[in-house]
């Protein structure tokens, strides 16, 4: 019993987390903080202890190979913020979801090779990532939190329910369906707009390659049958990888000018800078 109430307040506690993010720095800094493997780590680790190593391990292989479909579906769900509704992008994503998983599944790629394809994935993402109208994602205002808590305990109970029922493979493919992410994302499209919603699956699929890098580590580890270490690697591999992607933000700010907007050179100080 504390095992299940440990998992089901791991995902709460990490939206909660991500939606205050948002509200203090902006949409793509919580999407960004959804992405890291807050709850996913905690959690495998808790399948660990109560299915055993094995399990897990074929968890987090399916888990891979679920991703490709998760590089996917965050992508396209952008694309469909732009042009959808809220509840017309949210059903569209989750019927590619679907149909990427099942697809990707008959492929019977290696946890590994998964893994590649989906970096790749996530690197292609942002290089054509869709431009959207509407002021870059600052801080956010009111949120529905209670909401956002509700839904994801909900799914939680679900996949904690079902675990052990369906199986490793079958469980890890559900659960690279980034349902957090979606819902997030569907309620940011709802309160702030198709922008600010593209602003949050970009900062998404930033932080997922902590989370990709975290996976490949603890698949690769779990044959060892030693948990601490493991999980351990898998959890410093995913905080450096976001830290090399902070250090790489900090360093284009410091080379890269930044040109005034129209409201700075409307400004009575800026013109009078300017004209000095």
């Amino acid at each position: 019993m504390l095992f299940f109430l440990l998992r089901v307040l791991l995902v709460p506690l990490a939206v909660v987390t991500g939606t205050v993010a948002q509200r203090r720095f902006g949409d793509a800094v919580g999407g960004l903080v959804i992405g890291l493997p807050l709850a996913s780590l905690p959690l495998l680790w808790l399948i660990a202890l109560q299915h055993g190593t094995g399990f897990v391990a074929s968890m987090t292989s399916a888990l891979l190979v679920g991703s490709v479909a998760e590089a996917v579906v965050l992508w396209l769900y952008a694309h469909f913020t732009v042009r959808f509704s809220p509840s017309t992008a949210l059903g569209g994503a989750l019927g590619v979801f679907a149909l990427a998983a099942c697809t990707i599944d008959a492929l019977e790629l290696s946890a590994i090779l998964a893994g590649v394809v989906t970096a790749v994935g996530f690197a292609l993402a942002l290089r054509w990532w869709p431009e959207t109208t509407g002021a870059v994602g600052g801080p956010t205002g009111h949120s529905r939190l209670w909401l956002r808590v509700v839904v994801a305990t909900v799914f939680t109970i679900v996949i904690a329910s079902l675990a052990g029922r369906l199986g490793p493979v079958l469980s890890g493919l559900i659960d690279a369906l980034p349902a957090t992410s979606l819902m997030m994302a569907f309620l940011t499209h709802q309160e702030h707009g198709s922008h600010a919603s593209s602003h949050f699956l970009y900062g998404v699929t930033r932080g997922s390659f902590s989370y990709l890098a975290s996976m490949i580590v603890l698949a690769e580890l779990l044959g060892t049958r030693n948990l601490p270490l493991a999980f351990g690697a898998a959890m410093l591999v995913a905080l450096l990888v976001q830290g090399l992607f902070q250090a790489y933000d900090a360093w284009k700010k410091r080379v890269t000018p930044v040109a005034p907007t129209t409201e700075d050179l409307s400004s009575p100080g800026t013109a009078r800078a300017m004209v000095v």
